[in-house]
């Protein structure tokens, strides 16, 4: 992070970091609610294949798109995180750019 940013770069970046935050957190919490029913269809597809309930669930739950699934997810869930510390790192200069004023003012 470039400490000596202006001012007005620095509360647009602040926004975007927080919209990207929210937008990907949005984005997390939809996957996870879909990926049980996810699961579900790979089941009942490999059911449809003549295996047992056993079977299935273990093709299912090995098979390459609940993988590619999980890993969207994962990838979505760490843009979000990202997004969070960046908003809250530079957050914390504008605080801290506010302290040094308020001290330089006594």
């Amino acid at each position: 992070m470039n400490l000596r940013i202006l001012h007005d770069q620095l509360t647009r970046r602040v926004q975007q970091w927080g919209n990207d935050a929210r937008e990907n957190r949005q984005v997390y919490r939809r996957l996870a609610q879909v990926l049980p029913d996810r699961l579900k269809d790979l089941v009942s597809r490999h059911r449809g294949r003549g295996m047992g309930p056993a079977d299935s669930t273990r093709a299912a739950l090995v098979s390459e798109e609940l993988i590619a699934h999980i890993d969207e997810m994962v990838q979505v869930g760490a843009n979000s995180v990202e997004a969070r510390i960046q908003y809250e790192t530079h957050m914390m200069l504008i605080d801290a750019r506010r302290a040094l004023r308020a001290f330089r003012a006594k």
